[in-house]
């Protein structure tokens, strides 16, 4: 009656229409891709020369000197 073409295609078209209703793992996916992305953010974030490291640094190497400055200017 059918085709083995005609077969294929509705063997597929029922796959992929029961694969589409599966929900079954989503959430575990999305948090997986939650996770790939934070980590990636964090890497991006303490790794980059001008990133969060280097300004926090950066301030500390002020507010050392800063310090410095006034405990020179305590003792005169």
């Amino acid at each position: 009656m059918f085709g083995l073409t005609t077969k294929a295609f509705i063997a597929v078209t029922e796959g992929l229409r029961r694969f589409k209703e599966d929900k079954r793992g989503v959430t575990a996916i999305e948090y997986g891709l939650i996770a790939v992305l934070i980590a990636a953010f964090i890497i991006v974030v303490f790794n980059s020369n001008e990133g969060f490291i280097a300004a926090l640094k950066e301030k500390f190497a002020g507010l050392a000197t800063d310090i410095k400055g006034v405990k020179t200017q305590i003792t005169k």
